[in-house]
């Protein structure tokens, strides 16, 4: 015990005589408390093994080390030194590092990558004691995996509103395009909940989003009223939306017109699949080093909020290769049937009406690039609709549509009242878009191109969440509609929005 003691003692002394050296080399240098807190662990540790072991191995290293110290630049012990759980990268404790901005802060062991268990712990607290799976009972790290995920609700939601001037007229309109809100979570390890709805869906409440879904590994399988995923523009909603008015192939696609009878008058009347409907759609997501996902959906074909009964199933199926940034490619398959409605048929000089089934067929293919602020993104996407009178011209059409927009983002200056400014372009074509005569409620069909400018000024991080955009719309039409003068669906625009959203 004596003999240990003396050691001891002779340890520090020559410690203390190689920091006193090293302080008369720079006078006005001192050691840190992140210096010195490091010493004191190194010290501490060092005579505890000395004490367990009782061997004077560790007091050479300790030795050896102290007599490298100089007051300028110290140099820290090795990593194997510390419990692993007491070192946070993020706080540049390394040598020759600066303490970060999170000093103090507690940081989750995912962030730092340590393992499940370790307190990262911080320096005004020193050491945290590492707690492992392996030194408590099985149920209470069975209760811990458990509590690893959170069944906190997440909420969000969207209100875009805009002021719209036609420049055909200078007639002008204030409308809120959409009010969404939304919640998701878990409800327990493997499997989550998604919920939303838009007050304001041009005027009317809708509920979009329904379904339960089952996540393990690269599977994720979703039973409930959801997106079908054909198209990218087609899914985009407030919060993903680059302009103030969609795309055509998001406005027209998955949208026609059907017929019925009104006693002895035809009146028509708009009927949409949308991008939303009630089925089960199955994901597989490949590892980080193969950039591939698979999509295989089954749906009822009816659209939204109509759980309709029917003796045929609708079928979707995608190939996604490629991640967010960089390219991607993706190419889709949709085979099925129009939702179920009325036709006025005429025959032999006499007008019927027959509920029919319409064949609904869509291929379509995407490209798009990311890299840094810049992003441009490309679309085709060709629909078939096909009845059983196959000599009706106007039952029977084929639509295609296509698209290239781009956007570059520029970063404001920190403290500059705004986030960024992202110049956006887009044009878009839509050749034989089912379009319905407000005049005469008879349905016609249009070929159109447009080219829409704008600016996207943000006032956070993220893009689209914070926006205020001006978008100006130019239309070429092939042949202007009947109602062309009344109705501003055509007509060049232009366009002042806010988006909100969380």
């Amino acid at each position: 015990m004596k003999r240990n003691l003396l050691i001891l003692l002779a340890s520090a002394g020559i410690s203390v005589a190689g920091l006193t050296e090293a302080s008369a080399q720079n006078e006005n240098s001192t050691l840190s408390p992140d210096t010195l807190r490091g010493i004191a662990l190194w010290g501490n540790k060092s005579h505890q093994n000395n004490q367990d072991s009782g061997s004077n191995k560790e007091n050479e290293t300790f030795l050896s080390g102290a007599e490298g110290i100089n007051s300028k630049n110290l140099t820290l012990p090795a990593q194997e030194n510390f419990p692993a759980g007491n070192r946070n990268p993020e706080e540049g404790t390394h040598a020759g590092g600066s303490p970060s901005a999170n000093r103090g802060q507690d940081i989750p062991a995912a962030a730092t990558g340590m393992e499940p268990g370790w307190n990262p712990g911080t320096p005004e607290s020193g050491p945290q004691t590492p707690t492992t799976n392996a030194s408590i009972p099985a149920q209470q790290a069975s209760t811990k995996d458990e509590s690893e995920v959170s069944y906190v609700p997440r909420v969000d939601g969207a209100v875009k509103a805009k002021l719209e001037v036609s420049l055909n007229d200078g007639e002008y309109r204030f409308n809120v395009r959409n009010t969404r809100f939304g919640v998701s979570g878990n409800v327990s390890r493997n499997m989550f909940y998604r919920i939303q709805v838009d007050f304001n869906n041009e005027g009317k409440l809708s509920i979009l989003d329904s379904y339960a879904g089952y996540r393990t590994g690269g599977l994720d399988i979703r039973l409930g009223q959801q997106q079908y995923h054909f198209s990218t523009d087609l899914d985009r909603g407030p919060t993903a939306s680059l302009f103030a008015n969609r795309s055509f192939i998001a406005k027209y696609l998955t949208s026609y017109y059907g017929s019925e009878l009104s006693g002895d008058k035809i009146s028509h009347y708009v009927k949409t699949l949308g991008s939303r409907d009630l089925g089960i759609m199955g994901t597989y997501t490949f590892t980080k080093q193969v950039p591939l996902k698979l999509f295989l959906g089954l749906f009822n074909g009816s659209g939204i909020n109509n759980p309709s009964w029917n003796n045929k199933i609708n079928i979707i199926g995608r190939v996604e290769f490629g991640r967010a940034e960089g390219f991607r490619a993706a190419a889709s398959y949709y085979n099925g049937s129009a939702p179920r409605h009325a036709f006025v048929v005429e025959r032999d000089g006499v007008s019927s009406q027959e509920e029919l089934n319409q064949k609904m067929n869509m291929v379509g293919a995407e490209l798009h690039y990311v890299t840094g602020g810049f992003f441009i993104e490309g679309e085709y996407a060709r629909r078939y609709l096909k009845t059983k009178v196959d000599n009706d011209d106007i039952l029977n059409t084929t639509m295609t549509a296509a698209l290239i927009h781009s956007y570059y983002r520029f970063e404001m200056p920190r403290r500059f009242v705004m986030s960024y400014i992202a110049p956006m372009v887009r044009w878009d074509l839509g050749n034989n878009m089912d379009y319905l005569n407000t005049a005469n409620t008879v349905r016609e069909t249009v070929d159109a191109n447009r080219i829409t400018v704008g600016i996207n000024f943000g006032f956070g991080k993220k893009l689209v969440n914070s926006e205020i955009r001006l978008n100006y719309e130019k239309y070429f039409l092939k042949e202007r509609p009947g109602d062309f003068s009344k109705n501003k669906l055509l007509q060049d625009k232009f366009t002042l929005e806010v988006v909100a959203a969380f």
